[in-house]
Order: C-alpha cells, then structure tokens, then sequence
C-alpha cells in the first residue's frame, strides 16, 4: 500500500478541478468555499492486486472513493463461504454503511492495481450538514448502490452458466475504461455468479474457442460484445 497524504482535499479545488475523474467523484459539485471548511487530510492511496482495503465488520473512520482499477465487495457467510456480492469500479465510493453508523458488511479486496481516495468519516458529516451539494450526491450514491444490488441479483444471478458469465463479462466491458477489461480469475467467476469454478472454467474455455473471448496479457481481456449480446442477452 502506498498513501500520498493530499493536504486540504488535494492541495485545495484546484487540484480537484483538473481530477481526470472530477465529475465521477463524491466531491465533484463541491465549489472553493466548501474546500475550505475541510480540516483533516484526504489521502491518496495505492493498492496492489489482492490488498484488503478493510474487513467485514470492521468499525472505520473513513469512506473510500475509487480512482482506478476493480474492488470486489466479499461477504462471508455463517457456515464459511464466500459470496462476491458487487463490483466496485472508477467513480464508485466504498464504505458507505460506516456513515450511518453501521460497521462494514463486507471486505473490500483489490482484484487489480486499484487506487483510492481516502476520506474521513468526520470530513463527510461535516460537510453534508454545511453543504447541500454533498448531501443531494450522497443520495445519488445510496442509490446507485441499490440499483447496482439489484443488477447484480436480475442479471448475474439468473439463468444457467453459460448466460450468467457472459453477463459477468458484458458488464465487465461496460465498467472498462478502455477497449479491454479485467480478467477475474475463474474461482471469483464462481463466487459472484453463485456457480462452480469448474462451471465458470468450462463456459470460458467455449467463449474462447468461439473467438467471443480473447484473454489478453496481464489478467486483461477482450470480448465481442455484438456477438455475446446476441447470443446470451
């Protein structure tokens, strides 16, 4: 983990202004005059593949905005298992139950080079009772949070195998910043689609001997989205 400590929300609303994300961040409406009112640092924070950025339970001071790359949202069942429940991409904030006082429901892991934002808990509540802006785009989080839970469940969680990795890799494509995505390895297919490894290793290995799928280097890939739609959408 590397933390660059980003003094006053990124040196002040200039820095934040020339943010290549500026209008995908919690922070986005914010003017000079709320820049101000913030009095604790926000820092800036890399993460290798596989990092942990908190656990499931824990109580955290801070909330996270992702810059770039994919974090996975694990829940860890009573009996031991393991279930993805969401994907976290650019724009997305991690952390958001710890605002209303709820310890965090899942862990959060890194399953690329993933960079972050890290706000305190007391810089949000500060401003939301200052700033409307905050408030109206904390509400646009809740409920993207919401309706991406919901397209998880009607769109990954339906239909046999096959369908449901091509959805996985559909969206996938759509959450890509460029003409290639992250590749997940076939036990976190298994965990976010509710099906087996061997399931999601067979239906991959089709995909690819179709020229639908053509896995890239370094856990990257591409996917024929005209002809993956066609057949499985």
């Amino acid at each position: 983990m590397k933390t660059i400590q980003i003094e006053n929300a990124w040196r002040g609303a200039k820095r934040c202004k020339n943010c290549a994300i500026r209008h995908l961040v919690l922070f986005a409406d914010l003017d000079q005059a709320d820049f101000d009112r913030i009095h604790h640092p926000i820092d800036d924070i890399e993460f290798e593949p596989g990092s942990r950025i908190y656990r499931q339970g824990d109580d955290m001071p801070f909330v996270y905005t992702v810059r770039s790359g994919l974090v996975k949202l694990e829940q860890s069942r009573p009996n031991g298992d393991k279930r993805i429940v969401r994907l976290l991409s650019q724009g997305d904030l991690a952390g958001l139950e710890n605002l209303s006082g709820q310890v965090a429901e899942h862990d959060a892991i890194t399953m690329d080079h993933v960079k972050v934002c890290r706000i305190p808990r007391s810089v949000i509540n500060s401003l939301q009772r200052d700033t409307p802006n905050l408030h109206n785009a904390l509400m646009q989080r809740w409920q993207k949070a919401l309706s991406g839970a919901d397209n998880w469940i009607t769109r990954l969680s339906t239909g046999n195998a096959k369908e449901r990795v091509a959805r996985l890799l559909l969206l996938l494509d759509e959450n890509s910043t460029d003409d290639c995505f992250f590749l997940p390895t076939r036990e976190d297919m298994g965990a976010m689609l509710g099906i087996t490894t061997e399931s999601a290793s067979k239906a991959t290995a089709e995909f690819r001997r179709q020229q639908w799928l053509k896995p890239l280097s370094q856990n990257r890939a591409w996917i024929d989205t005209t002809k993956l739609h066609r057949q499985f959408d």
